[in-house]
């Protein structure tokens, strides 16, 4: 499946209940699949933990405020990529949002085509993230493929060591330490040692 078909889920948590159906409508009309919630206690209530997705977010909430609700959802892994809402007289606390990782605010009043292109990058940077973490798990994968002596040969290739400097410093016979070496590259499915120098630096410390 082409990643762009990836279905990113939407969020949105507003108590304004005019607010959160025209969002809902706006983002729907657009093929969004969207899901709304009046407060952040009962967003918590059904996201699924770490799960990520797209957070439409009202700063002014009844009971836990939205940056609260961004700052308890930072604590996760995977947390979702937010887009603020405010009003005029929240801009500062729609700056601490932005520090604090949301891709942007909007101020109410704002047009549908704000909100949907804000929206739209939100996904995009999730599945950005998404794309990075299936990486990580599949190189992380290969790397548990590797015996020790195949990992220990790995760390001294990645010193700039040459195969007779590390056979002299394992004990080991350059034809060894040649045949170590070929296994760790077709494990690690690196075509150069560019690439696996490229790899093992998305993983360490390993």
């Amino acid at each position: 499946m082409d990643e762009r078909d990836t279905i990113i889920p939407v969020y949105v948590v507003d108590d304004d209940a005019t607010w959160r159906n025209n969002i809902r409508a706006t983002l729907q009309l657009a093929g969004f699949p969207v899901e709304v919630f009046p407060s952040a206690e009962s967003f918590l209530s059904r996201y699924p933990q770490d799960s990520g997705g797209c957070l439409v977010l009202d700063l002014e909430l009844p009971g836990m405020s939205g940056l609260a609700l961004q700052a308890r959802l930072n604590q996760g892994v995977h947390p979702p990529q937010i887009v603020m809402l405010s009003s005029a007289g929240d801009v500062g606390q729609s700056v601490q949002a932005m520090r604090n990782g949301a891709v942007d605010f909007l101020v109410k009043p704002f047009k549908d085509v704000e909100l949907l292109a804000r929206v739209q990058e939100a996904v995009d940077r999730e599945r950005h993230q998404r794309r990075r973490r299936d990486y990580v798990n599949h190189l992380s994968d290969r790397l548990g493929r590797l015996t020790p002596r195949e990992r220990e040969v790995l760390e001294l290739v990645l010193e700039g060591m040459t195969n007779k400097e590390i056979a002299g410093r394992l004990g080991l016979s350059h034809r060894t330490v040649e045949l170590h070496r070929a296994r760790v590259m077709a494990k690690m499915k690196a075509q150069s040692l560019v690439e696996l120098v490229k790899m093992t630096s998305v993983l360490q410390p390993f």
